[in-house]
């Protein structure tokens, strides 16, 4: 009797192995009906409810199949019903984005992952079976097609300012290949010239939905895409800020400059700021001073070299720097400005000097045309501001008003008195 027990148990799991192979195949079945109601022309309200009950159907029954251990010959063939009905599910979603009609971005977005992660199921499922692939081959070309679908969504999602969504859309494309290993080999998945400006709007999503690591993770990517590489250094630096991670937005900003002296001059006097501050004026000079290394000639290196020898009030070094970067650029008037200040201020210490000291008429004389003399060469880099600006009077009408007191210019002086207002 015992034996007889046993002997039915055994029949009776024999009996249900194949049971969840047929519904699979039941469930293909319902899903070529989809298939066919989908093809029909101007389908009619019952149609279409007939087509949305089929789909609910099919759905039902496949669900289980994928999980059960029962499922043995038909699985692969299971994966590949589920995405084509998530397929079937999109379709229409999609539709309305090409005939620029309202959609539902985010069940069109879960349809797209849905089917794309069941066909790199089956994938993995014929792999292990050692057999010529079936599904596959065709699922190949639907996997590769839907990357562009994904960046779709993550731009929609970004419109609607739903940035972690859009942001998770834009990584799901930017790990593509590693994710969906069917294409992981297919040129136009790995090379696609898209990457650095897919790699910007996962970096820009990521920023607005405060995913820092995330934003992090794509940086070196997205400073591939030239348009925006500006921006994407702009990104990466606020993101520290934003943390609070001085050292790392010193470091990086730093970096910026150094690989691209010119090109970030903002972020470099952002830094050389940063020192200033703290009143580190050799940690100032030393980044300077690197930036020189790479570029002799860098505008915004001698510049900025200059402000750190003139906050040391080594005035006369300063000058040749700011004068150099003139030299680089005969527009950048906060050079002339600068070398002009560093003329006016030895001439004011000069005479600041002279305060107290006994000399006679000559020696006094004598001492004043030095003064004199600063204040002289402090002019022309100042008449050059007035040229390259002339609309910003509040910038240097004030200190050419005081080189022509010095100097004993009272038309010029009240010339720069009537600019100012007074």
């Amino acid at each position: 009797m015992k034996k007889l027990i046993c002997a039915l148990a055994l029949l009776a799991a024999v009996t249900t192995l194949p049971a969840q192979d047929k519904i699979v195949k039941k469930a293909r079945a319902i899903k070529d009906e989809v298939q066919n109601l989908i093809a029909t022309p101007n389908r009619n309200d019952k149609q279409n409810a007939e087509l949305q009950t089929k789909l609910a159907q099919a759905f039902e029954m496949i669900t289980p199949t994928l999980t059960s251990p029962e499922t043995k010959k038909e699985l692969a063939n299971a994966w590949d019903v589920k995405a084509q009905l998530h397929k079937y599910s999109f379709s229409p979603l999609l539709d309305n984005i090409i005939n620029k009609q309202e959609t539902d971005t985010l069940q069109l977005y879960t349809h797209i992952v849905a089917a794309l992660d069941a066909m790199e199921e089956c994938y993995k499922v014929e792999q292990a079976s050692g057999k010529e692939p079936i599904f596959s081959k065709v699922n190949q070309l639907d996997v590769t097609r839907f990357r562009q679908y994904i960046a779709y969504c993550g731009q929609m999602f970004f419109t609607n300012q739903q940035y972690s969504k859009a942001a998770e859309a834009f990584s799901l494309w930017m790990q593509y290949p590693q994710r969906y290993t069917l294409v992981a080999n297919e040129p136009s998945v790995t090379q696609d010239e898209n990457t650095p400006q897919i790699a910007y709007f996962t970096c820009l999503a990521s920023y607005f939905a405060k995913d820092y690591p995330n934003l992090f993770k794509y940086i070196p990517q997205a400073k591939a895409y030239e348009q925006e590489k500006d921006n994407i250094n702009q990104l990466q630096l606020s993101a520290y800020i934003e943390q609070g991670d001085t050292a790392s937005w010193l470091q990086t900003g730093k970096d910026i400059v150094l690989e691209d002296p010119n090109g970030n001059e903002g972020i470099a006097q952002n830094v050389l700021a940063y020192y200033f501050n703290r009143g580190d004026f050799a940690t100032a000079l030393a980044f300077t001073e690197e930036i020189l290394s790479n570029d002799a000639d860098s505008r915004i290196g001698n510049y900025s070299k200059g402000l750190v020898l003139m906050n040391n009030k080594d005035y006369q070094n300063a000058i040749t720097f700011f004068d150099k970067a003139a030299e680089t650029d005969p527009t950048f008037s906060d050079a002339y400005y600068n070398a002009g200040v560093c003329y006016s201020n030895i001439g004011y210490d000069l005479n600041e000097k002279l305060s107290g000291k006994t000399m006679t008429a000559t020696q006094n004389k004598a001492e004043i045309e030095k003064v004199k003399a600063q204040y002289a060469k402090a002019e022309p880099y100042f008449v050059k501001v007035q040229e390259l600006e002339p609309t910003n009077s509040d910038k240097w009408a004030s200190r050419l008003r005081t080189v022509y007191y010095i100097l004993g210019n009272k038309a010029k002086e009240k010339e720069m008195s009537t600019l100012l207002g007074e």
